[in-house]
């Protein structure tokens, strides 16, 4: 098989289009079952752990494709492989758009629903909510009545509207009748220069691994460059993962001059696929050569970010601020379209290691420093808890700690608005 495409999904580190087609297409033999077979021999051929999947399995024997992952899926191990709609997926990661309100929340330390942030170029956006803003109502439903909330967004529909009652930080309340609309995402929620004395640090929040993201990185780049900053500041506390190789244009602004060409990642498969087993290095970019490089997650960072902090980590002075360990996903999916194309069939695949050859971080990565995230506070303010502990460090050498409150009630995490192809991370 040779590939044509390279995608990721949010809960994905690398994606591979690859066109196949079934060894059964008798025609005697309906369509269903022609695909339930596509995907039991990728499963057989590329699934990470094949090993759990039988030889002599009867395409017949499922309702659809979805019944044969439902079944044949490792439970123990993989949360990710799935099956997504192939346009929602290309709109979203080649394009950067999607239909939506372009909006994130989650619950603070005292159960009150926030606004993570809001893209600039959304409904949510354009109508002025900001991160930190309390979301109190939808349709007149008080949020903390709200027990559904699946189906509470509505329609996937351009132009559903719905009636939103919010709280700025002033304690301001204002309703808004807000419509969906095509959502252009900005990968680059906040960027700034900070001055310390005699030091300038660059601050970049990076939130999306997405193809339309290198321009915005050149841009921010540009800054930090012309301040010729010292340390950087990576801001990667709700980005869920995304395209490796966008991943990559970013490690390589990060590398030092003299690491150019160095191992960043590589891929292990299945014992059967070992000959596609990959070692991917990076190619400097830029000429800023920065001393340190801090970077702050939660247990929402997954995926490319996770390989970010663990295929840095050997390369570079990097100290690691967050609440609680990362997301925890260690893998990678290669993805096919469905015979029709109408579907991509996203399989586990293979390991991420680093040039030490660690990974395997299915219980996420450990922070040097555990502090708690604040959403109560905006981008940039220096009394937000996880920017305040990086700046203590750069001042002391040290940061902080927090207890870190209880999240198990408010996990898995409120559903998130789908922005595209299934399995977002929220």
């Amino acid at each position: 098989m040779k590939s044509t495409m390279r995608f990721t999904l949010p809960l994905l580190i690398l994606f591979l289009f690859i066109n196949c087609k079934s060894k059964n297409n008798s025609n005697d033999v309906d369509q269903q079952t022609i695909e339930n077979q596509q995907i039991i021999e990728l499963l057989q051929q590329w699934y990470l752990w094949n090993d759990q999947i039988e030889d002599n399995l009867n395409a017949e024997d499922f309702s659809s494709p979805q019944d044969v992952l439902n079944q044949l899926r490792y439970s123990t191990l993989d949360r990710w492989s799935n099956i997504s709609d192939a346009t929602r997926f290309t709109t979203y990661y080649e394009e950067g758009t999607y239909l939506g309100y372009g909006f994130s929340y989650d619950q603070d330390q005292e159960g009150t629903i926030r606004f993570r942030f809001t893209y600039n170029d959304s409904p949510f956006g354009k109508a002025g909510i900001q991160r930190g803003w309390k979301l109190l109502k939808i349709d007149n439903q008080d949020v903390q009545n709200i027990t559904d909330w699946a189906n509470v967004f509505g329609e996937n529909q351009l132009g559903y509207t719905q009636t939103f009652q919010v709280e700025d930080l002033e304690g301001n309340q204002k309703e808004y009748q807000i419509a969906k609309d095509i959502v252009t995402i900005n990968s680059v929620l906040y960027s700034d220069t900070l001055n310390f004395g005699t030091e300038t640090v660059g601050y970049l929040v990076f939130n999306n691994f997405i193809n339309p993201a290198k321009e915005e990185l050149d841009d921010v780049f540009d800054l930090f460059q012309s301040a010729n900053i010292e340390r950087i500041i990576l801001d990667l506390r709700y980005n869920g993962g995304g395209q490796v190789s966008v991943a990559e244009y970013l490690a390589n602004y990060l590398i030092q001059t003299d690491d150019n060409g160095v191992p960043f990642y590589k891929l292990v498969h299945n014992i059967d696929r070992s000959a596609d087993d990959q070692i991917y290095s990076l190619s400097k970019k830029g000429t800023i050569n920065i001393s340190e490089l801090i970077v702050l997650t939660t247990d929402a960072t997954a995926s490319a970010s996770e390989l970010m902090l663990n295929g840095l980590n050997p390369l570079m002075m990097l100290t690691h601020i967050g609440e609680g360990n990362t997301y925890g996903k260690p893998v990678g999916s290669y993805g096919w379209y469905s015979l029709d194309r109408t579907n991509v069939y996203s399989l586990i695949s293979f390991r991420l290691l680093n040039s030490r050859n660690e990974g395997d971080f299915f219980e996420g990565i450990k922070p040097d420093y555990s502090v708690c995230d604040d959403i109560s506070k905006p981008f940039g303010a220096f009394d937000e808890n996880l920017l305040a502990a990086a700046i203590e460090y750069i001042q002391t050498g040290t940061a902080s700690e927090c207890a870190l409150y209880t999240k198990a009630r408010f996990k898995p995490y409120l559903p998130q608005e789908e922005p595209g192809p299934t399995l977002i991370l929220n």
